[in-house]
């Protein structure tokens, strides 16, 4: 009797276990779910956090600097206008990078000197990572033709979220070595991004603090900045679009 009890539990975990491997859902599904979801999206609204570690040289020495920023980024997908705005540190709150596709244009507003630089976006400025900060989501769609994925359920701040981990494949190139993604269940809206280097080092970290879909942005709205602001066009700007660490000069 002891020896049927006791095979009858056995069966019982196997069945538990086969049918919760059966519900479960693999990385491929989860990228499927959210790249069908982001067809959808006609204009976002995303709050969020980064923080970076910028490695330099300095007084001979190698140095490390912690830079966090927070951003407010408003985009519309057709055109496709994309306007981020500096909410935080302190010395660039209020400016504001317009990345506007189909005039092909590129303008930076700086509150400090009510100015907004222009220029042409070229093909390499066109020609970004896949990291773009303008919808986390986009980071999806080609991930599994140059990462290995594993994925995991968890529970974190009372909320269900799957952890996916993408590591970088061999002989393969990307733009970083390990991504994990914190994405939660009901939603499926990203709430946190770990990337690490090759060697296991922080690359960034991107906190979502706040994510609305199909809201009714206007293309005017994005576009728009202080009547009295002085247009300086022509204008560089260096660094990747859409990265708070560009900056900014009139010809």
């Amino acid at each position: 009797m002891r020896r049927k009890f006791l095979l009858a539990i056995i069966l019982i975990c196997f069945i538990t276990i086969t049918q919760s491997l059966a519900f479960a859902t693999t990385p491929k599904e989860l990228i499927d779910k959210i790249n069908v979801r982001t067809k959808e999206i006609k204009d976002s609204y995303i709050d969020i956090r980064m923080s970076m570690s910028v490695t330099g040289m300095s007084s001979g020495s190698t140095q490390t600097t912690k830079l966090t920023y927070r951003l407010k980024i408003e985009s519309i997908t057709n055109p496709t206008v994309v306007r981020i705005t500096y909410l935080e540190p302190d010395t660039f709150k209020g400016t504001v990078m317009l990345v506007d596709s189909e005039k092909k244009l590129l303008s930076m507003y700086s509150p400090m000197t009510n100015q907004v630089v222009q220029s042409k976006i070229e093909e390499s400025q066109n020609d970004t990572s896949s990291i773009n900060l303008t919808d986390p989501t986009s980071i999806f769609a080609d991930l599994e033709k140059t990462y290995d994925l594993t994925i995991e359920e968890k529970k974190i701040d009372k909320k269900d979220v799957y952890i996916l981990t993408a590591t970088l494949k061999q002989n393969q190139k990307g733009d970083f070595g390990k991504g994990i993604f914190y994405i939660e269940k009901n939603s499926l809206n990203p709430v946190k991004i770990e990337l690490f280097d090759t060697k296991g080092q922080s690359i960034g970290i991107i906190d979502i603090l706040d994510i609305k879909y199909n809201i009714g942005l206007k293309v005017a709205t994005l576009r728009s900045f202080p009547k009295d602001a002085k247009v300086i066009k022509g204008g560089t700007i260096q660094g990747t679009p859409g990265f708070p660490f560009g900056s900014q000069s009139g010809k």
